[in-house]
């Protein structure tokens, strides 16, 4: 959450005709739609390993994972994660517009 809320700092306060690191100069049409895939990604990242963590804890409490798979899947989680929440944001921002 904090490196989304950086890179989107770092894009609104860039000037216009320059560009930021996201939107590369097009303030018109792609700053909003930039930062609106960098806010949605993050929070779904979140929430994503949010449940992951609710899972396996919900595991370990009935005794049918120890620590250490707990602790894999949600690696696991967190890997496949910064790979497909910007890919589902992508999705659901350009749905959405």
């Amino acid at each position: 959450m904090a490196a989304a809320a950086i890179l989107v700092g770092l894009e609104l306060a860039a000037p216009c005709p320059a560009g930021g690191p996201i939107a590369f100069g097009d303030c018109g049409e792609i700053r909003p739609f930039a930062v609106g895939v960098v806010v949605v990604a993050a929070f779904l990242y979140v929430v994503g390993l949010s449940a992951v963590r609710w899972w396996t804890s919900d595991l370990r409490a009935r005794h049918v994972a120890d620590a250490r798979a707990a602790r894999d899947w949600y690696l696991l989680a967190a890997t496949l994660g910064l790979l497909i929440a910007p890919l589902l944001a992508f999705t659901l921002v350009s749905g959405l517009r």
